[in-house]
């Protein structure tokens, strides 16, 4: 799995973890230790093929009881947009030492270092601009 791909199903993952719900039923589906060191390894800023495999076992065990696609998204296709223009976005992004490719869109007004928490490294989220 690339390095890019974990981020993107940590991504998935993250807002998951919000609550309780998730934790429940990692132990519920006998992953709550594969869970846990999922948890870990984002804290640490680890990644590489532990992590991978982990994603990997925790879509399985959410699987086999009917939760497909626990860290994978619906893909799609936009198609780009024309002109000149160059907008800029704002939003809320990962700050763990080794970020998944999570975004979360950032309201008018919100200031600087008021990011949602993060429920997997427990590390508010952080202020970047994209050129578009």
């Amino acid at each position: 799995m690339a390095v890019d791909e974990v981020a993107e199903k940590l991504a998935r993952l993250c807002p998951q973890a919000e609550g309780d719900s998730l934790a429940e039923h990692a132990r519920e589906y006998g992953a709550g230790e594969v869970l846990d060191r999922l948890t870990a390894a984002v804290r640490a800023g680890e990644g590489g093929p532990a992590v991978a495999a982990d994603l990997h076992a925790l879509d399985e065990a959410f699987a086999r009881h009917g939760i497909d696609g626990l860290t994978t998204g619906a893909r799609g296709y936009e198609t780009p947009r024309g002109g000149r223009e160059h907008p800029v976005v704002t939003v809320w992004a990962c700050p763990a030492p080794r970020p998944c490719s999570r975004l979360v869109p950032r309201q008018d007004g919100e200031r600087d270092g008021a990011g949602p928490p993060c429920a997997l490294s427990g590390l508010r989220l952080v202020s970047r601009r994209i050129h578009l």
